[in-house]
């Protein structure tokens, strides 16, 4: 084979996995957010709230239940993956307004399968708390309701 064309095949190839990788993982990425800016956002917008120039954003408790009725983020709602579609009533209705879900163990399963059925479900401004909850509580961060040794 003569040069030219072993390059115009090798482009072919290249072109033919770059949009067969993009459709592949298309939705598969989300926005990850640490610590710091989540407590930032958290702590920030509880202090404009009072000056009314609160910023909106859902914190998302995508764990079950019983683990956010014993400790969760200040401010979180309990949207649990597995329950998804019976609780998504308590996301807010504009699809397109900032969503931080969390589970136990930051950018675990759970929290990537929450993000994507809130995608699917129209949502298109989802982050994922990179750290999770175990890591929140071990900082000491706010959490409601006040547990032990809080």
């Amino acid at each position: 084979m003569n040069t030219k064309k072993t390059i115009t095949i090798f482009m072919a190839f290249l072109i033919f996995i770059l949009v067969v990788a993009t459709k592949s993982f298309a939705g598969c990425d989300f926005k990850a957010i640490d610590t710091a800016r989540l407590h930032s956002m958290v702590v920030d917008n509880a202090h404009q709230m009072e000056a009314g120039q609160a910023i909106k954003f859902t914190v998302i408790d995508a764990r079950p239940k019983k683990e956010y009725c014993k400790a969760h983020i200040l401010s979180a709602v309990s949207v649990p993956e597995a329950n998804f579609d019976k609780s998504k009533a308590l996301l807010p209705k504009d699809k397109n307004a900032p969503l931080v879900v969390y589970c136990n163990d930051g950018v675990k399963t759970e929290c990537k399968k929450w993000a994507k059925k809130a995608e699917a479900a129209g949502y298109s401004n989802i982050a994922i708390y990179s750290e999770g909850f175990k890591v929140w509580k071990n900082k000491k961060m706010p959490i409601a309701p006040l547990g032990e040794g809080f």
